[in-house]
C-alpha cells in the first residue's frame, strides 16, 4: 500500500516543487514510512512509501541503471522473483531487492508488454523521456486517478491528491443510485477520470490513449470434471495463498467465520486474526463460528466494534477516504478492522472476490432457479399465471432480471440495462453472466471500500481470490459447479474447503457477509442525524429521487443519501475535512 502522484506539463514547462509536494501530502496516509520525488523540467513523480518489501532499500521513485527511465508504483508483484531471475539472465543489473525493480528492467526488456507477466495488485506509471505508460492492475485492486487541467495531466492514487490541483467540481449522473456509481470511467469529480481495471494509459505529444489489455476467459469449458476441477482449484489457491504471504513485515488475516475467509486463514495460517461483530439483535454477531476456525488453525483472535453512536463520526472518515458515497453495509467494520489490524500487523490478507467469482450471493440461485423453472414444460404452459403472481418479467430476459433484483431504485436512462446487456453478452452460462455483472459493475466498489479502509491507517490488504488465475478459472468453470440444487452455493469451493475445514463450517448456510446494523441506526438510534442529513441534500436539487423507503433492513436507499450529503459537505461545502 502506498500513494503515487505525477504530473506531465503538455508544454514541457518546469512542474513546481511545491505543486508535487501538496500531491504527495494528500497521500500521506497511504505511505507513512518515506517519500520521494523526481522532477524533470515537464514531469514531476512523487511517491509516499509503505515498506513491506525490501525494507531498506525499496525507495521511490526508482530508477534503472542510467536514470533513463523512473517508475512510481502503488501494489506488490506476487511473482517478482521469478521475473528478476528472468531479467537477470537477460543481462540486467539490479541495485535494489524490491518488487519494484522488476517493472523498471521489465519495461526495458518487454515494453508494455510487460502486463503480460506480471502477477499482482498494481498501479504504476514509468517515465522513459518520451512518454508515460500508466497500468492498473486486471481487477483493479490499486486505485489510479487522472485528469486533464490548464495544459498538463495530472495522475493520482486519490482524488484528493489531485484535488489540490484542480477545482472539485460535482458531477452527478441521473443513475448514480441504482448501483451507487457512475456506471462509467467517470468519477462524482467533473473531469477526474478512473483508469478501469486492466487498463493501460498512455500520455504522449499533448495526447492521451487508454487501452484493456486483459480479460477473462469468453468461453466456459463444459469437458472439465468435477474432480480435475476440484483439483485445480485447490492448487491455484493454495499457490495464490503462498505468494501473499511474502512480506518482510508481520502479516495478519480478517477472520469473519465464513467460508471464504475462513478457507484462506486455514490455508496461510496466520499467527493474528481480526473479526468484527456487533452486540446488537439479529445476525450481526459471527464470533463463534469465527472463534471455532481461529482455535482450529491455533491464532490469536482480535475483536472489533462499533456502537450506534460512534457511527457519524467514522461515517464522516469513510466519506473523505472513499471519496464517493457507498452504501454497501460493511464500510463500518472494514474501517474499524483496519485500526485493529495496523495495531499488530502491516498486510493482511482477506477472502474478498470469492462470492463473485463462485456464484456466493443469493442473486445466483433465485435467477438460477428462476430460468430452470422457465424451461419446465409445466411453467412453461403456466407462465402468464406465474407471471401474475410473482413478477410481470419472470421469466423473461435474464439481463432485465438480473437488474431488477440488484438495482437500489429503478433507473432512470437505459444506461444500466445497457451495462447489464453488454456485460450478459460476453457469456452464455447463466452464472458467468451474473459474476461477469457483478465483477464489472458492483466488485469495483467493495475493492475501492478495502483499498481505503486500510489505506487510511497505512496497512495493507491481499486477496487471493482475485489472482487473476482463479479469476480466469472461474470463468472456464460451468454454473453447475458453483450452484447445486437446494440452493447450495459456491459448490466447487465448498469441495475444496473439505480437505481443510471441519465439515459443518464447510456446509454452513447462514452467513450473511460482514454487515452492520446501520440502517437500522439510521432509521432509529440515529434518526435525527440521518433526518437532517438527507433535508441538507433534498435543497441541493440535484435531480435524483429522494424517495424514502419504508421500513426495510436490506433497503439501502437512505443510507446512501446519507453518505452522498457527508460527500457534498466533506469535499464540496469543506466542512470538516481538516478534521477528516
Amino acid at each position: 500500500m502506498c500513494g503515487i502522484c505525477g504530473i506531465v506539463r503538455f508544454d514541457g514547462s518546469v512542474v513546481a516543487v511545491p505543486q508535487v509536494q501538496a500531491m504527495m501530502a494528500a497521500l500521506a496516509h497511504r505511505g507513512p514510512d518515506d517519500e520521494g520525488m523526481w522532477l524533470d523540467r515537464g514531469v514531476g513523480l512523487g511517491h509516499r512509501r509503505l515498506a513491506i518489501i525490501d525494507l531498506a532499500g525499496g525507495r521511490q521513485p526508482m530508477s534503472n541503471e542510467d536514470d533513463r527511465i523512473q517508475v512510481v508504483f502503488n501494489g506488490m508483484i506476487y511473482n517478482y522473483q521469478e521475473l528478476r531471475r528472468d531479467l537477470l539472465d537477460a543481462g540486467h543489473s539490479f541495485r535494489t531487492k524490491s518488487d519494484t525493480e522488476v517493472l523498471v528492467h521489465g519495461y526495458e526488456e518487454w515494453g508494455v508488454r510487460l502486463l503480460d507477466r506480471l502477477n499482482g495488485m498494481f498501479a504504476f506509471a514509468i517515465w522513459d523521456g518520451r512518454q508515460l505508460f500508466a497500468a492498473r492492475d486486471r481487477m483493479g485492486e490499486k486505485p489510479f486517478y487522472y485528469t486533464r487541467h490548464a495544459g498538463a495531466f495530472y495522475f493520482a492514487s486519490e482524488i484528493k491528491s489531485l484535488l489540490t490541483q484542480v477545482p472539485a467540481r460535482p458531477s452527478i449522473p441521473p443513475d448514480f443510485l441504482v448501483f451507487e456509481n457512475t456506471l462509467s470511467d467517470e468519477t462524482l469529480f467533473a473531469g477526474v477520470m478512473l483508469l478501469p481495471p486492466a487498463h493501460l494509459l498512455l500520455v504522449r505529444d499533448g495526447g492521451v490513449a487508454v487501452h484493456r489489455y486483459w480479460t477473462p476467459p469468453d468461453r466456459v469449458d463444459e469437458g472439465i470434471t468435477e474432480a480435475s476441477a476440484i483439483r485445480e482449484l485447490r492448487d491455484l489457491l493454495v499457490d495464490a495463498v503462498q505468494m501473499r504471504l511474502q512480506a518482510d513485515v508481520p502479516v495478519g488475516l480478517y477472520l469473519s467465520g465464513g467460508l471464504d475467509s475462513s478457507l484462506i486463514a486455514c490455508m496461510a495460517r496466520p499467527a493474528v486474526v481480526f473479526t468484527s461483530y456487533y452486540d446488537y439483535p439479529g445476525k450481526f454477531d459471527e464470533r463463534e463460528p469465527a472463534r471455532r476456525v481461529a482455535e482450529y488453525i491455533e491464532a490469536e483472535q482480535i475483536f472489533t466494534t462499533v456502537q450506534a453512536e460512534e457511527a457519524p463520526a467514522l461515517l464522516e472518515t469513510i466519506a473523505y477516504h472513499i471519496e464517493q458515497p457507498i452504501a454497501a453495509r460493511s464500510p463500518l467494520s472494514s474501517f474499524m478492522l483496519a485500526r485493529a489490524a495496523r495495531s499488530r500487523v502491516k498486510v493482511v490478507l482477506n477472502g474478498q472476490g470469492a462470492d463473485e467469482l463462485f456464484g456466493g450471493y443469493i442473486r445466483y440461485v433465485l435467477l438460477n432457479h428462476e430460468a430452470d423453472l422457465g424451461q419446465d414444460p409445466l411453467f412453461v404452459q403456466y407462465a402468464p399465471v406465474a407471471r401474475r403472481l410473482w413478477h410481470p418479467s419472470m421469466f423473461g430476459e435474464p439481463a432485465l432480471r438480473y437488474l431488477q433484483m440488484n438495482q437500489r431504485v429503478p433507473p432512470r436512462t437505459s444506461r444500466p440495462l445497457e451495462l447489464v446487456r453488454q456485460c450478459f453478452a460476453q457469456y452464455r452460462d447463466l452464472v458467468a453472466q451474473m459474476g461477469w455483472a457483478d465483477v464489472t459493475i458492483t466488485l469495483p466498489d467493495l475493492i475501492t471500500m478495502d483499498d481505503r479502509g486500510c489505506a487510511h491507517v497505512g496497512l495493507e490488504s491481499r486477496s487471493p481470490f482475485l489472482d487473476h488465475r482463479i479469476v480466469e478459472f472461474a470463468f472456464r468453470l460451468p454454473g453447475r459447479m458453483k450452484i447445486r440444487e437446494g440452493g447450495v452455493t459456491k459448490w466447487i469451493l465448498r469441495e475444496v474447503a473439505r480437505e481443510f475445514l471441519p465439515a459443518d463450517l464447510v456446509d454452513r448456510r447462514d452467513k450473511m457477509g460482514m454487515v452492520s446494523p446501520l440502517p437500522i441506526w439510521l432509521r432509529r438510534e440515529l434518526h435525527g442525524w440521518s433526518q437532517e442529513l438527507v433535508e441538507s441534500l433534498q435543497q441541493r436539487q440535484l435531480g435524483i429521487p429522494m424517495e424514502m423507503p419504508e421500513e426495510d433492513d436490506y433497503d439501502r436507499r437512505l443510507h446512501a443519501l446519507v453518505s452522498l450529503e457527508l460527500w457534498f459537505r466533506m469535499f464540496h461545502d469543506r466542512r470538516g475535512l481538516a478534521d477528516a
